[in-house]
């Protein structure tokens, strides 16, 4: 028997019963079997966490057979524990959303992708856009960070992160990018009142944090960072960033008071972290070494925790999406976030839920108390309303009799298989009494009422044309009057018509009039604040749209303007550069420009102490060019350039002339009084040659041994250091560093002479049969080297040469 309601359950559960023929009597037995297998089948649904099918399949189960008491009670037990959601609100946008963010009661952001990247606050009173961020074409929106007030937001576009007003969407100051493995919402830290923003940045190499006021984005404070950032929490008062060791690094708001680091008593290694609302404490993932799963624990500050590390907490104080975030980093592991998000299926955790079912695969999601938001990729936003579950009856009454029309219709009102309208309609047709009967145990009041309260919504197609019109004017088309007359003015040679746009336009984009005024100088022939506007690198316009709102101004093309004064620029940049290969009377050429004082003032002095630097570099190749090396490299020094490329211009020119004397102090300056980061592989091997040629092998093979420990990896540096260490008779030291050079790999254009050199320094070790190897190697490079006529060629010491030709006999 069992094993036939086992076959009846997946062959029949779903469907219903086949009317008899008219006279006919159903088989009480069959008709009880398929009540009863229907029941199973619910039970195995349940336990599967399928809820809706369970409840589909129960209404089945006692339309089939009214008396089935199994039934009944699992329909009971169902709607007793089991959370429904409803669909409150739809808004179908055209684009896949990629963030969203919800603000009870009326507040709602979405983060759309596509060709033109844009966020859109919502107001859900009147279903109207409040606000349109203006439009990139590039960079996924990484995250959506809120202050605790909701007044501003830092939107992640790619590597940009603007801070925003969050009412206009407008934005206040480029925060620049945020370290690679940081996750938005972990590090970007406000006050508690919104008034100050917290956040790294990356410049060079470095991470440095920034405390700025919220409304201005002006810097309050900055500070180079210890280590790379966690989690950042910030008051009033303090800054606080927690680091993968452990250990707490503080900046007071206060510029006057010092930073400090407190370790923790035994460093640790952690993966991802997250401070609680009051800063107090750090929910942290802390790696538990190979083959071991990192595991979860937290930091507190104080004696007391606010509770906002707790799952559900975090949340409703943090959304879902498929970049990262604090979901796919802290929460990362098996049973850790309260939800599981799986294509189109949003699952809750805690007491039991009815899956939330999409109609495409959730990209997006929010969470709020009762609330549920999800985002998809096929554009469509769909605000959710969890509700209450029926509470016990006062006086429980004896169950009546089941009305299959009225359970069917709550199946159908509570159950995400019809459409929210259809939904709508058949909460409608619900009659709550007849329920109540079949379950007096049940109070349906809180139901009956949140139904009630909840009607469906769906905005117009008009609520969405303020966003249609600004992606609209994102792409290129016919541009407004002013934005066209501007476009014409920078093409002509006429700078009043410039000018006269400038001062006509009140919302034109920095870098477009930052255009207008270099074109303006360069037309008046006032190159030097045609030049002085502009980085050393110049922008393109596809990643200045990523920071700036071009509204309007995007329609036309501004790129050839762009280019024609970079192209400008370069040619006077490069007419100050010695060529490769140069002339003497190239060089002089160069030298003479750089000698008139007309030519600082066309290019300003940064851009001047560069030109010099970089000519003082190639003139110091050539000895006849020492005296002119040494006035540029000093020209250079004084305005401002780096010390170090200006001392290694000195000593090369020197070297060149064959001073040893005099350029061995340069070299040896250069590497051990600068920082270790401006040093060059060739700085210690001049260096070392220098010493050899001062009689000083001691300290040449000193300076090697130190640049192999500081460029393991520079095959070309260990070809130095071997022809060096051959020079000064440490045959050796020699075989070591070309054989490390030979491991790492020896320039191409370098081989043949490193091979040579390989087979010298392997005789002269007494390793005569590697020697041979490394000579056999060199014929196959070029059998010329058979030929102890080839040796007359090299400019070598004459006992290297010997080596050689003791091999080519």
């Amino acid at each position: 028997m069992r094993s036939l309601i086992a076959v009846l359950a997946f062959a029949v559960a779903a469907c219903k019963p086949a009317a008899p023929q008219a006279g006919a009597r159903a088989d009480p037995a069959l008709v009880s079997q398929l009540a009863q297998a229907r029941t199973e089948a619910a039970q195995a649904r349940l336990d599967q966490g399928q809820p809706e099918r369970a409840f589909e399949l129960l209404v089945s189960a006692l339309e089939t057979d009214p008396s089935c008491e199994a039934a009944r009670a699992l329909v009971e037990s169902l709607l007793a524990e089991t959370v429904w959601s409803l669909p409150v609100l739809e808004i179908p946008h055209t684009l896949p959303v990629e963030q969203v963010a919800f603000s009870a009661p009326s507040t709602l952001w979405v983060s759309l992708g596509g060709d033109a990247r844009t966020t859109v606050r919502w107001d859900l009173e009147t279903l109207r856009v409040g606000a349109v961020m203006f439009p990139a074409k590039e960079g996924m929106t990484r995250g959506l960070v809120f202050d605790a007030t909701r007044r501003s937001v830092v939107v992640g576009r790619g590597p940009v992160n603007l801070l925003c007003d969050a009412s206009t969407l407008k934005p206040i100051r480029d925060l620049g990018p945020l370290p690679d493995a940081a996750t938005p919402e972990a590090v970007i830290a406000f006050s508690p009142d919104g008034l100050l923003v917290a956040h790294p940045s990356v410049a060079e190499g470095k991470t440095i944090w920034h405390l700025r006021d919220r409304a201005t984005g002006e810097t309050v404070r900055s500070a180079e960072a210890v280590a790379p950032p966690l989690a950042a929490a910030l008051d009033r008062s303090r800054l606080r960033v927690l680091h993968a060791d452990g250990s707490l690094w503080e900046m007071p708001v206060s510029p006057v008071e010092p930073t400090r680091t407190t370790p923790l008593p035994e460093p640790v290694k952690l993966l991802h972290a997250q401070f609680s609302s009051d800063g107090e404490s750090v929910l942290t993932l802390q790696d538990q070494g190979p083959h071991r799963r990192p595991v979860q624990s937290i930091i507190s500050y104080a004696d007391a925790e606010d509770g906002s590390l707790e799952p559900e907490a975090l949340m409703h104080r943090f959304s879902w999406s498929r970049g990262p975030n604090l979901w796919s980093a802290l929460m990362a592991g098996p049973g850790d976030a309260p939800f599981v998000i799986e294509g189109q299926v949003v699952r809750l955790a805690g007491h039991p839920h009815a899956p939330v079912t999409t109609a495409s695969p959730v990209s997006a999601a929010a969470f709020q108390e009762g609330i549920l938001v999800t985002g998809e990729e096929s554009g469509v936003v769909t605000i959710h309303r969890l509700l209450p579950r029926p509470g016990k009856a006062s006086v429980p009454a004896k169950p009546g009799k089941i009305d299959p029309t009225a359970l069917k219709n709550l199946c159908d009102a509570l159950t995400s298989r019809l459409p929210p309208g259809d939904r709508a309609k058949a909460f409608t047709a619900c009659d709550f009494s007849a329920v109540s009967a079949m379950f007096p145990a049940l109070d349906f009041a809180p139901l009956a009422a949140a139904f009630k309260s909840a009607a469906f919504r769906r905005t117009e197609p008009e609520a969405l044309q303020p966003l249609r019109e600004r992606l609209a004017r994102a792409l290129p088309g016919e541009p407004p009057a002013a934005v066209k007359e501007y476009a014409l003015a920078l093409e002509s040679d006429i700078h009043e018509r410039i000018q006269a746009c400038l001062e006509a336009a009140t919302d034109m984009p920095p870098l477009l009039r930052r255009i207008g005024v270099s074109r303006i100088a360069w037309l008046q022939g006032n190159k030097e604040d045609a030049l002085a506007v502009w980085p050393e690198v110049f922008p393109t316009i596809s990643e200045v749209r990523l920071r700036e709102d071009w509204d309007g101004w995007e329609q036309a093309d501004f790129q050839p303007a762009l280019d024609r004064i970079r192209q400008n620029v370069r040619e006077l940049l490069t007419s100050l550069e010695v060529p490769s290969d140069s002339t003497p009377a190239q060089r002089a050429e160069v030298a003479t420009r750089l000698a008139d004082p007309t030519t600082v003032a066309a290019v300003g002095q940064r851009r001047f102490a560069e030109a010099c630097l970089k000519a003082a570099l190639a003139f110091s190749a050539f000895k006849e060019e020492t005296e002119t090396t040494f006035r540029l490299a000093a020209t250079a020094r004084e305005l401002g350039a780096a010390p170090e490329p200006c001392l290694r211009a000195e000593a090369l020119a020197l070297t060149a002339l064959g001073d040893f004397q005099k350029a061995q102090p340069r070299w040896i300056e250069l590497i051990t009084e600068h920082p270790v980061a401006t040093h060059l592989p060739g700085d210690y091997a001049e260096a070392a040659y220098t010493s050899f040629e001062n009689a000083d092998p001691r300290q040449a093979m000193q300076i090697l041994a130190t640049g192999m420990h500081r460029f393991p990896q520079d095959g070309n540096f260990a070809l130095r250091a071997g022809w060096v260490a051959l020079l000064t008779g440490d045959a050796e030291r020699a075989y070591r560093f070309l054989r490390e050079g030979k491991r790492i790999g020896f320039p191409p254009e370098k081989l043949e002479n490193a091979t040579a050199l390989l087979a010298i320094a392997a005789e002269r070790t007494g390793a005569i049969d590697d020697a041979a190897v490394y000579f056999e190697d060199l014929l196959r490079i070029d059998p010329a080297w058979a030929d102890v006529r080839t040796l007359d060629t090299l400019d070598w010491p004459e006992e290297l040469k010997a080596t050689l030709a003791g091999f080519a006999r």
